[in-house]
């Protein structure tokens, strides 16, 4: 959790694109599979923790401080996961840190009466930048202005490849992505996921003049249908059907 706690505290300091886009290549390029991979994840919003509430953080942090000075903690400083990291007692040496992986791992398969032992040993376990962090990951609101596609874009980065070839197999994948990282650094061919079930972005349309046209060879381009007011993109394909966002969120029910 200590490189992704960095990463997540140095991203909510910095507040230019480029430099962020460095941030997230440099961890990609450093850290291990399957952290990486999850932390991708994160970074998408395609990790979720049924059990994870506010309100069970709520309940263990109450049982280690009061609860009316949490409650005026929380309303001054106005974020739960802050608040917590910075109120929770410290135990040094209680437990072992956590791994990113073992964190999401674990929770993901954890019981609604396992969650609370585990969350409160790992908040033990971690310092307050960590517990900070940990808590980002696990309620799902990280805000730390990296959009999905900032993400996939520093992917795309680590492996010099370009966003577009990152959007054709990124639906076709899933956490923690090893194939994709193997790809990425050279040591596997690109990922192979059926396309007729997976996201295509959408071709955007530009304007062109008589001139424009004269230089263009169509035998180089693709088209599409321009469909005005798009909302939503429909892939089927082997007896399945995904609906899509026109920005590629799955949003199949």
């Amino acid at each position: 959790m200590k490189a992704f706690a960095e990463l997540l505290d140095r991203l909510s300091y910095t507040a230019g694109r480029n430099a962020k886009l460095t941030l997230m290549a440099d961890y990609f390029r450093t850290a291990p599979d399957p952290d990486r991979g999850y932390a991708l994840a994160a970074l998408t919003g395609r990790l979720d923790f049924a059990t994870a509430k506010p309100a069970m953080i709520r309940g263990l942090v109450e049982q280690r401080v009061d609860p009316v000075l949490f409650g005026w903690s929380y309303d001054y400083v106005g974020d739960m996961a802050e608040t917590v990291a910075l109120i929770w007692p410290q135990r040094p040496g209680a437990n072992r840190p956590p791994e990113l992986a073992e964190v999401v791992e674990r929770l993901s398969t954890a019981s609604r009466s396992d969650s609370p032992g585990l969350v409160e040993g790992w908040l033990d376990a971690l310092d307050a930048t960590g517990r900070w962090a940990f808590l980002k990951l696990i309620t799902g609101g990280l805000r730390v202005g990296v959009s999905a596609r900032l993400a996939k874009t520093a992917l795309a980065k680590l492996g010099d490849v370009s966003l577009e070839e990152i959007e054709e197999v990124w639906h076709g994948v899933t956490p923690p992505f090893t194939e994709v990282f193997a790809w990425l650094e050279g040591h596997a061919p690109m990922p192979q996921i059926d396309l007729r079930r997976a996201f295509r972005p959408l071709m955007l349309a530009n304007p062109l003049d008589e001139a424009d046209l004269e230089k263009l060879d169509a035998a180089h381009y693709r088209a599409e249908w321009k469909w005005d007011g798009i909302r939503v993109q429909l892939a089927a394909g082997g007896g399945e059907a995904r609906l899509f966002s026109r920005s590629g969120d799955e949003i199949t029910q």
